[in-house]
């Protein structure tokens, strides 16, 4: 039974099988004004100051990223840092460096590289039990909000990550990296190269191969798929780890948990913007008035921070309402009717607008393709 990985990024669950096939999956960030949003999520220092060094060692521009909230204090592992910035730097990445595929910096990769989490897979007894532990305390490597989500089923062991970015432009890019993570961190507590069964990506096929071909070890290369995915032997997957150790894996687990209860955030003013416009929430946001009185600034200030930002008050408003009712169609079986009361709407009819204006259909079918019961289930 093959082991397969899966990387999937979504805040909104769902994936394809391993046979193929398309997902309905929607992030929780959206298209606004032209740009893309992303969330105010926090990760620990470890994958960008892999992504940082690749890329200033492959001749990324430093000063490029003179603004980016976060990187100033990534050798401290005490901190956590704005998923924003992770992003941003990719996108410089993508914009300097256009020849190198995502999972480049997992060729700069030492022990320890991925703090604690890695060494929770090989403490593990088989990679199966290892991934499945890494899921728990995902925490200390991504967003908490994300997942590595092991499914056990007769085809072998199928891992699905979500996370916030699946329709962002550089999603292949960061898919890349996440595959690198899984083959190096499975390749590290096997105490040996692992040769995957098969790569699937979902970025379009490149004219050359080759590159892709020598980083991941394997021919057997599918593009334009659902989610990435990694495909292991059955040999490999339930294969004793030569450093499975379950005293020492008891206690990283211990050292886990403390390292992401005690993490300092490092949120950018942006960040604290949108905590503060969903703080107290209850049936309306709360008024221009007081999101500037709790961060202690006049309400002009404010407006212009936010254009500073490429923003505005009525756009941050949408963006923090969508997905307000996103959350509340897709979590709950709260009927529409109740759903307009709790986001502030004046009537049934201006929510239904606003979903459709938002996503071309009705909440019926939003309900019905990305609802979480798509999520990838054994086959």
């Amino acid at each position: 039974m093959p082991v397969q990985v899966t990387w999937v990024c979504a805040a909104s669950p769902g994936t394809a099988p391993a046979g193929g096939g398309r997902d309905d999956m929607e992030p929780r960030t959206e298209q606004v004004a032209g740009r893309f949003e992303v969330p105010g999520l926090s990760v620990p220092p470890y994958a960008t100051r892999l992504v940082l060094g690749a890329a200033v060692r492959s001749g990324l521009d430093p000063a490029a990223l003179a603004r980016v909230q976060g990187l100033s204090v990534l050798d401290d592992d005490r901190v956590r840092i704005p998923s924003s910035a992770l992003v941003s730097l990719w996108e410089e990445w993508s914009l300097q460096l256009p020849d190198l595929d995502g999972a480049h910096p997992m060729r700069l990769w030492q022990p320890g590289e991925l703090g604690v989490w890695g060494y929770l897979i090989s403490t593990a007894p088989t990679l199966t039990e290892g991934f499945r532990v890494a899921d728990r305390h995902v925490a200390t490597l991504t967003d908490p909000d994300e997942s590595f989500r092991p499914i056990r089923h007769d085809a072998g062991l199928t891992i699905v990550f979500h996370c916030a970015y699946r329709e962002h432009p550089l999603f292949p890019l960061i898919g890349q990296f996440a595959l690198g993570i899984v083959l190096t961190a499975a390749g590290a507590a096997a105490g040996r190269p692992l040769a995957p069964i098969r790569i699937r990506l979902t970025g379009p096929a490149p004219r050359s191969h080759r590159t892709l071909i020598d980083t991941f070890g394997t021919r057997n290369l599918e593009f334009e798929a659902a989610a990435p995915a990694i495909t292991f032997s059955p040999q490999d997957a339930d294969a004793p780890l030569p450093h499975a150790d379950p005293a020492l894996a008891a206690l990283l687990a211990d050292q886990a948990r403390l390292a992401t209860a005690t993490a300092q955030p490092v949120l950018s003013w942006l960040d604290r913007f949108r905590a503060e416009l969903v703080a107290g929430y209850s049936s309306n946001f709360p008024e221009l008035a007081q999101v500037a009185g709790r961060l202690g600034m006049a309400q002009r200030t404010l407006q212009r921070r936010l254009g500073a930002e490429g923003t505005s008050w009525r756009e941050e408003l949408e963006l923090a309402r969508r997905q307000r009712v996103e959350r509340l169609l897709l979590a709950t079986d709260l009927t529409v009717e109740s759903i307009a009361t709790r986001t502030g709407y004046a009537d049934v009819r201006a929510l239904r607008r606003a979903i459709h204006r938002w996503y071309g259909h009705g909440p019926a079918d939003v309900r019905r393709l990305k609802s979480p019961a798509r999520r990838l289930q054994p086959s």
